[in-house]
């Protein structure tokens, strides 16, 4: 076997060191960059860059998002999504060859698993994402978890937003005591892909909740009874007890949240019964509280509306069928007109809980046809004229004696 001459081994020496040199200066990529629309990256020490759709990151990288969206995703299939006015910057992390994304301002999309997935931002504040958070940075930082968790920690201080909830961190730096409701809206795109359905089940449970209210009185639906009976399954429930009713709470909103407390199985009835309460008078739709239950809307439907049409109604109805029609015709040979009898209300009531039922009906016609005629004799027959002219002889031969 022939050794390979000096002039060979220098060669290949001086490759080695290339190629160990171009590894050494090329870092690995922090994340791919894909933009639908316009964004523009800054490096240190280098000119603004425009993107229009996919590139490479690396460590140090701010990207802005000028136009339409982008995708971040890094490494480990995690990733970000950024949109119109997103401001992200990767910095380095000197201990380790991974990256610190820092929010500087606009909207945020946080996409991780059970791993968090740490975003910092500008007010010094961190947030660790286990699932999927919308973070919003403006005058304040808002952070809202749509799935899982994200932990807000800033200034020693520490707070837990769980899924569809919110909490704010203000410029003051005054930490957030409790997390509220969170607050969506139908025109956020992000919104719209992971509550599109909560949107549609507070609008329709809405609807049931308000209709309910008004079919009854100011006094009706507040009693522990009258949930029983419009709701067979509570009466059967031990720990359903006048202690869990407000009274001051309108009667839709208890039957709403009653149901979603049955259909629901995240801890025991008084558990439930307290999550469904507390969630919505901090201000959540319902929407978000059946979501937040794990109920499916199907059953939830159907024990509201069996409940509902157990309720009584009104309705409004002309004169019943078996009166014969009023004519609006003068009779025949003069006379007033016939009084046209006036539309009546009748009133129907189902089974009303904790009441007899009874049924209004108008009062019934008096027997024989009604005129209404003073003076002459007026039947519209040809008998009419004959006898009236015999009574007005009679009374005239009457007043004649009289003046005798």
């Amino acid at each position: 076997m022939r050794r390979p001459t000096p002039a060979v081994v220098a060669t290949l020496m001086v490759l080695g060191l290339v190629l160990a040199g171009c590894s050494e200066s090329t870092p690995p990529a922090a994340g791919r960059l894909t933009v639908e629309g316009q964004a523009e990256i800054l490096h240190p020490g280098e000119d603004r860059r425009e993107v229009t759709a996919s590139r490479d990151l690396r460590a140090g990288d701010r990207v802005r998002v000028r136009q339409g969206t982008a995708i971040i995703e890094l490494r480990d299939d995690r990733r970000f999504e950024l949109r119109q006015g997103s401001d992200l910057e990767l910095l380095p992390r000197e201990e380790t060859s991974n990256i610190q994304p820092t929010l500087i301002g606009g909207d945020l999309l946080v996409v991780s698993d059970a791993r968090p997935l740490v975003v910092a931002a500008t007010n010094g504040a961190q947030i660790a994402v286990h699932g999927h958070a919308r973070l919003s940075r403006g005058v304040s930082l808002l952070v809202a978890t749509y799935e899982g968790t994200a932990e807000l920690s800033a200034g020693g201080s520490r707070l837990t937003v769980p899924a569809l909830r919110q909490a704010s961190l203000p410029a003051t730096g005054e930490f957030p005591a409790q997390v509220s409701p969170l607050e969506y809206a139908s025109t956020d795109g992000w919104d719209q892909r992971y509550l599109s359905d909560a949107m549609d089940l507070s609008n329709q449970l809405k609807r049931r909740s308000d209709g309910f209210t008004s079919q009854l009185g100011p006094n009706e639906g507040r009693s522990l009874n009258y949930f029983r009976e419009l709701l067979p399954r509570l009466a059967a429930e031990p720990a359903f007890t006048a202690a869990l009713l407000n009274s001051r709470r309108a009667p839709g909103e208890t039957l709403v949240g009653a149901a979603i407390v049955l259909e629901g199985s995240r801890g025991t009835f008084a558990e439930r019964w307290a999550a469904v309460f507390t969630f919505r008078d901090q201000g959540a739709e319902w929407g978000l509280v059946a979501m937040d239950q794990g109920v499916e809307r199907a059953p939830l439907f159907t024990t509201i509306d069996d409940a509902i049409s157990r309720t009584p109604t009104q309705f409004a109805a002309g004169p019943p069928p078996d009166r014969p029609p009023t004519s609006l015709n003068p009779p025949v040979g003069g006379g007033p007109r016939p009084t046209v009898p006036a539309t009546t209300t009748t009133t129907v009531a189902r089974p009303r809980p904790g009441a007899t039922p009874t049924t209004t009906l108008p009062a019934p016609a008096p027997s024989g046809p009604s005129t209404g005629v003073t003076g002459p004799l007026n039947t519209g027959t040809p008998l009419d004229q004959p006898v009236n002219d015999l009574v007005n002889t009679l009374t005239g031969l009457l007043r004649s004696l009289g003046q005798q």
